[in-house]
């Protein structure tokens, strides 16, 4: 029974690494970009059919409103919000944070407007699905190293107890 408990522990997380590698956002058209990672840069939405930055400043974002962009682009917890300033004023999207604190996708959230300041987003980059596997990886390789250690140990007091008896007779 342990056996297959470790076999279908270890099938769920390659199966979530395998996943990993071709998820895209839970929510159609938002994106990080500018970074190299793609769970860091500057919040983008495409609303209308037009991808636009989202506004920094006046829009009031807390790490409780990056953390549901950062759920929705599968990209773990929000660790920083900031403003990056433009040169000039350029198209993009502005979000009421309360219809994000409601829990409303950021489409339904955006209208049209003109900023200099894009909202940049940080997050932990790691979902709460790698971390739970990486978890059960970790007591599977304990489980497996004592497991292994003990035969291996039953075999070599097995041979130095033969040795030893041998010895003495």
């Amino acid at each position: 029974m342990d056996h297959l408990l470790l076999l279908m522990m270890l099938l769920l997380c390659s199966s979530g690494l395998q996943a990993e590698g071709e998820h895209n956002s839970t929510e159609p058209g938002v994106r990080l970009v500018g970074r190299e990672s793609r769970c860091a840069g500057d919040l983008e939405l495409e609303h209308q059919g037009e991808w636009r930055p989202v506004e920094g400043y006046f829009s009031l974002w807390t790490l409780k409103e990056a953390g549901a962009a950062c759920r929705d682009l599968d990209c773990g917890s929000a660790v920083s919000v900031g403003k990056r300033k433009e040169s000039s004023e350029r198209p993009v999207w502005l979000i009421r944070s309360d219809c994000v604190q409601s829990g409303s996708p950021l489409r339904e959230c955006a209208r049209s407007g003109s900023s200099e300041n894009i909202l940049t987003l940080t997050c932990s980059g790691k979902p709460i699905s790698d971390i739970i596997c990486d978890i059960i990886c970790d007591i599977i390789c304990d489980i497996i190293c004592d497991i292994i250690c003990d035969i291996i140990c039953d075999i070599i007091c097995d041979i130095i107890s033969d040795i030893i008896c041998d010895i003495i007779n």
